[in-house]
């Protein structure tokens, strides 16, 4: 979806468009997910922090053609849903639940999970946004803030360092 479609289709989701709002989920509920996961490290609360982020959407009363970056608009609400999750979180008392997750929707996250242990937080972002937000190496760059021949560097040690944890 390009910047004018993603903007079109939230402001038709606000006016109760429900084909909008597929195209939406459709597209990125599965990178929302990803971000969140990648901060949480919890499939389920990665889940529930997407669909969050997919409500405040719908929620959103301003007129969304005003902002400049719909794609690191949505990116920051996530990853701010993500760390209100954790804040949330640490005051809670936790407790031993059991259920059964039935929840097909829900994106495989183990391969996600091995490779994220071995990536750096500066590393994990711009994996992030090249793999989950589709952005290239230049745009994620910009994105980041920092120089493309640092991203470029990262991304080659990105590389290796999925290579070494699948050839084992």
């Amino acid at each position: 979806m390009t910047k004018l479609d993603i903007i079109d289709a939230i402001i038709k989701c606000q006016q109760g468009d429900k084909n909008a709002l597929a195209k939406v989920y459709d597209e990125y509920f599965g990178r929302m997910c990803v971000t969140a996961f990648g901060i949480v490290k919890n499939a389920d609360a990665a889940y529930d922090i997407a669909s969050n982020v997919i409500l405040k959407l719908l929620e959103f009363r301003s007129d969304f053609s005003n902002v400049g970056n719909p794609i690191g608009y949505i990116i920051r609400m996530v990853q701010n849903e993500a760390y209100d999750h954790i804040s949330k979180r640490r005051l809670e008392v936790n407790a031993a639940e059991v259920w059964e997750c039935k929840c097909n929707d829900l994106p495989d996250m183990l391969w996600l999970e091995d490779i994220l242990i071995v990536l750096t937080e500066k590393e994990r972002e711009l994996f992030e946004l090249l793999i989950a937000w589709d952005m290239s190496l230049k745009e994620a760059s910009i994105n980041l803030g920092i120089a493309y021949s640092t991203a470029k560097l990262r991304y080659k040690n990105i590389k290796l360092k999925i290579k070494s944890v699948y050839k084992k």
